[in-house]
């Protein structure tokens, strides 16, 4: 189903419990992560992962609705009112 979510050249950020797809990166698992590149990537990744939740916990927290809110994105409409509902919590964040 992805496809039909993620456009060509978009992905998402994992943890090690994804495989490493065309739209999902993921950090290397042994034995590639012990290539000197790799760890490296690795690091990069985990900086961008550690910071990423970081945001997603402030939001959670100054935004209550955003802990409940609990959308099953199956299709573009339902994708669209989460993304919506996130935009709209950062703008107010701004504002």
């Amino acid at each position: 189903e992805h496809e039909q979510l993620f456009d060509d050249g978009e992905f998402i950020w994992a943890d090690s419990a994804y495989l490493i797809s065309t739209w999902i990166v993921a950090p290397y698992k042994k034995p590639e992560r012990d290539i000197p590149e790799n760890e490296e990537f690795n690091r990069h990744l985990s900086m961008v992962r550690i910071r990423s939740e970081h945001v997603i916990g402030y939001l959670k927290g100054r935004f209550h609705s955003l802990k409940s809110l609990r959308v099953n994105i199956k299709d573009e409409a339902s994708h669209k009112f989460a993304t919506y509902w996130v935009v709209a919590c950062i703008a107010l964040h701004n504002f």
